[in-house]
């Protein structure tokens, strides 16, 4: 279990952020969501006193798309920071925090299993736009719960049941 600065206020306001959306948060909020294969892209923005989560399906569409929200890492990264209101010169007051891309499935023949795309397409992403993973907790066979909280801007990551008879 790895759990960081986990502390939740009584009165928060949680928000479940599901597979293929992104939630902004600020104030007493808590932004949490339940992974496995998908990858989740936490932010915080200190300065703005804002909170970004993404939890991210796929890691690339073929097209830009006008509606794909979190649905693709491609399209999450940088609609986070859009919805966030960073602006390019306050990347560095960014920290980011990537959870999730467990094998939880067979991956197809030939292809890596979608849960390590998704973190390598976040790691891609993240540091083409000079963005730094302060923490990180992919891989494996376990899913995982990402919480963070924005009042106090403090964030948890944690293993959810161990697996049994995963395919590879």
């Amino acid at each position: 279990m790895n759990t960081h600065n986990s502390v939740q206020p009584i009165d928060a306001t949680r928000h479940h952020v599901f597979a293929g959306q992104m939630q902004v948060g600020a104030g007493s909020e808590v932004l949490t969501a339940l992974l496995g294969s998908c990858v989740g892209i936490g932010m915080i923005w200190r300065n703005g006193r804002r909170c970004g989560l993404a939890h991210c399906l796929l890691p690339e569409t073929g097209a830009p798309q006008a509606d794909a929200g979190a649905r693709y890492v491609s399209e999450a990264v940088p609609g986070l920071l859009r919805a966030l209101g960073v602006r390019r010169d306050q990347y560095d007051e960014v920290e980011v925090v990537v959870a999730g891309g467990a094998s939880m499935l067979a991956a197809l023949r030939g292809q890596e299993p979608i849960g390590r795309r998704n973190v390598t397409a976040a790691r891609e992403h993240l540091t083409r736009r000079g963005l730094r993973v302060s923490f990180q907790d992919v891989g494996g066979h376990q899913g995982r719960r990402i919480s963070i909280d924005c009042d106090s801007q403090r964030y948890s990551v944690v293993g959810i049941g161990a697996a049994t008879g995963v395919l590879q």
